[in-house]
């Protein structure tokens, strides 16, 4: 059960951390037969065998886990690129504060009308989640979002008017507004490329929502749900991917 689950996520290239909740199944297994060989073992060999494993296990794991998932180690240092090789979240948190301090640029650019009342929407939840952090310093207002279950929350009593807008391209935005406004750009000051930097770096102001009568109608909130249906797209992917390698099995 282990094995084909791990094949299938590392021939789909899925994120080490899919296979966590796998894991305790191996440790009760690996318990059970390290009791058996304790058992055959002297009494007192055995605990201090015990004791002396199980701590060297703890501090092992702990070092391990401490070295390639707490960012502690200096950017861009040898530590810190090996750890990106191992998961990719420490690149993806830098510049978060420049990012928000950029967004409250834009913000304070609009008019007074448009300040007092702007709404600012996320593409994921990297940029969702590092506003709602950082924000508060700057007086940013909760961010809304179509990512996770950031949809669900809504954007409050009155629809928005003019958003400012991180993580989705101008051609996606245009199709939905009528004013798309380039207002800024995000960047981090140790220059390493990330989702940010790469795949979306522009902010955009968007004003005055295109009105549409078919069934894709319904302002922001629509926008917010195909924005979230977006991620389902992922998903069937990964079935066609994972129907196509079983065929070939």
């Amino acid at each position: 059960m282990f094995i084909t689950a791990f094949l299938l996520f590392w021939a789909l290239q899925g994120r080490g951390y899919y296979m966590a909740p796998a894991y305790p199944m191996l440790l009760a297994a690996g318990a059970v037969v390290s009791e058996r060989r304790l058992d055959a073992v002297a009494s007192e060999r055995a605990r201090v065998f015990r004791l002396a494993r199980f701590y060297a296990l703890v501090a092992a794991g702990a070092v391990l886990a401490i070295a390639v998932v707490v960012p502690i180690a200096p950017v861009g240092s040898r530590w810190w690129n090996a750890g990106n090789k191992v998961q990719d979240d420490w690149r993806e948190e830098i510049g978060w504060q420049e990012l928000v301090a950029e967004v409250a640029r834009v913000r304070d650019s609009l008019s007074a009308d448009e300040r007092g009342a702007v709404t600012i929407m996320a593409g994921n939840y990297g940029e969702a989640g590092a506003i709602d952090l950082y924000g508060a310093a700057y007086g940013l207002p909760k961010v809304i979002s179509g990512t996770n279950s950031y949809w669900l929350r809504g954007y409050g009593p009155a629809e928005p008017r003019t958003l400012i807008i991180i993580g989705l391209s101008r051609r996606y935005l245009e199709r939905h507004f009528e004013s798309v406004e380039l207002a800024g750009h995000v960047k981090n000051s140790y220059g390493i490329a990330n989702e940010e930097t790469t795949s979306h770096p522009d902010i955009f102001v968007c004003r005055r929502l295109k009105k549409s009568r078919g069934r894709n109608s319904g302002g922001i909130s629509a926008i917010t749900v195909r924005l979230a249906r977006r991620g389902c797209v992922s998903l069937d992917r990964l079935r066609e991917r994972v129907e196509s390698w079983t065929r070939g099995v």
